[in-house]
């Protein structure tokens, strides 16, 4: 009985250890995008397109499960757009 106890000991530890780290590696990750026109050349020919922060495509996201993304876009072009 005592080894039975022991088992629900070292699992209510490793449910706590795991819940703890979960919440100190949450974090709150801040980025601004800056939406604008971009005039490029493609195969010999000028195009402009709509980029984020200069490039297309946009830049990754690096966030973890728990994080909280903050996200403040500046759209600078004369279209409507969203992001996804």
């Amino acid at each position: 009985m005592a080894m039975a106890h022991l088992h629900v000991f070292l699992f209510a530890c490793a449910i706590a250890l795991l819940a703890s780290s979960s919440m100190v590696s949450a974090e709150v990750i801040k980025l601004s995008f800056h939406v604008q026109n971009l005039t490029i050349n493609r195969l010999c020919r000028r195009q402009v397109i709509t980029a984020v922060d200069g490039s297309l495509p946009g830049p990754n996201l690096h966030v973890r499960e728990g994080d909280t993304l903050v996200v403040h876009v500046f759209n600078k072009s004369p279209y409507d757009l969203t992001i996804h």
